[in-house]
């Protein structure tokens, strides 16, 4: 396991052994999985959203505000065709900012994930209402 996402694990006292293949090792938070790769000197995270290539331009409408509030990033990831949630961390910064800059990645992610499943729910049906005088 590279040293860089160790220090992740270590930072965000992961309780469970992580395996590594091919640079990248996956964690499961709240059930999602999430994808932690070194390159160079970052961290990578990523997170895959339950969406398809077609509900990009309507969710990257949302993502023109996202830009300016939050670190993470939400594209299409062409090699895993998925829209995905990334972020890059510097493990130099220390076991603070990782486990900072992890929970912050977690939030956007939580936040995505609601506005994609909302993207084509049925809209709130109300009982029609009939005010008597």
């Amino acid at each position: 396991m590279t040293a860089h996402i160790q220090a992740l694990l270590t930072a965000i006292e992961y309780p469970e052994e992580v395996l590594e293949e091919g640079g990248v090792a996956v964690l499961r938070v709240d059930g999602e999985a999430v994808r932690v790769q070194a390159q160079g000197k970052q961290l990578v995270l990523s997170q895959i959203i339950d969406r398809t290539e077609e509900d990009v331009p309507e969710l990257a409408a949302l993502a023109t505000g996202r830009i300016l509030r939050d670190e993470a990033v939400l594209a299409w990831d062409a090699r895993e065709a998925a829209m995905i949630v990334w972020q890059a961390l510097a493990p130099e910064a220390g076991a603070q900012a990782l486990a900072a800059g992890f929970e912050r990645f977690m939030d956007v992610c939580d936040w995505w994930r609601e506005r994609a499943s909302a993207l084509h729910a049925p809209p709130p049906a109300f009982p029609e209402m009939v005010i008597h005088p």
